[in-house]
């Protein structure tokens, strides 16, 4: 497996400016070198909100809301500019490393082209950083929330989910992986993960 680590930051940390922050002290430390992937943030629940108002599909939501995921990495990459390196295929990966810049995640290309990710509103940016994981063989997921974790469901995948802090598909994604992965509540428990593995 490749020993780098996907790191998912959550929309909800780019409303408050956790993720500057974060971003910023990643971008400090270029020895950490996560592969970042963003969340939709304020954009995919403006997605969402159209959907009910309009009424267009879910196959035409989920277009959109990769696109609002899209939003997230150009707006993390100039968080940690000129760190960082939108990545948009699998090669984008090696190539942002020897050019020493951490690698942000903007999915629609390769997430749209995949058969496996179903066009749901229960697969969001939680199970698209586990299925990136997966697709580059890294050893580690970290996924990044503005909430509190509380520790007795820390490491369980159905709990997280029914508690509403993963998304309905993570724990289909995650079962019979052999990635080491957790959920970290903001930018100390995610910068706190990083050092100590």
């Amino acid at each position: 497996m490749n020993r780098a680590i996907v790191l998912k930051i959550g929309g909800s940390l780019m409303r408050s400016g956790a993720a500057r922050e974060l971003m910023q002290a990643i971008a400090a430390r270029p020895l950490l070198a996560p592969i970042i992937v963003p969340g939709g943030g304020m954009w995919a629940d403006h997605v969402r909100e159209e959907q009910q108002r309009l009424g267009f599909s879910d196959v035409a939501a989920h277009r959109m809301a990769l696109h609002a995921m899209d939003a997230g990495a150009a707006l993390l990459a100039d968080f940690a500019a000129p760190a960082a390196r939108v990545c948009e295929i699998a090669d984008d990966f090696d190539r942002a490393p020897r050019e020493g810049r951490i690698a942000i995640w903007a999915p629609s290309r390769m997430a749209l082209a995949a058969t496996d990710i179903p066009a749901r509103w229960d697969v969001t940016s939680d199970s698209l950083a586990a299925w990136l994981a997966m697709q580059l063989r890294v050893e580690r997921l970290i996924l990044v929330k503005s909430c509190e974790i509380p520790a007795l469901i820390a490491s369980d995948a159905n709990a997280l989910t029914a508690a509403g802090i993963v998304d309905a598909a993570f724990p289909a994604f995650m079962r019979n992986s052999m990635i080491d992965w957790k959920v970290v509540p903001g930018t100390s428990g995610a910068l706190h993960a990083l050092d100590t593995g």
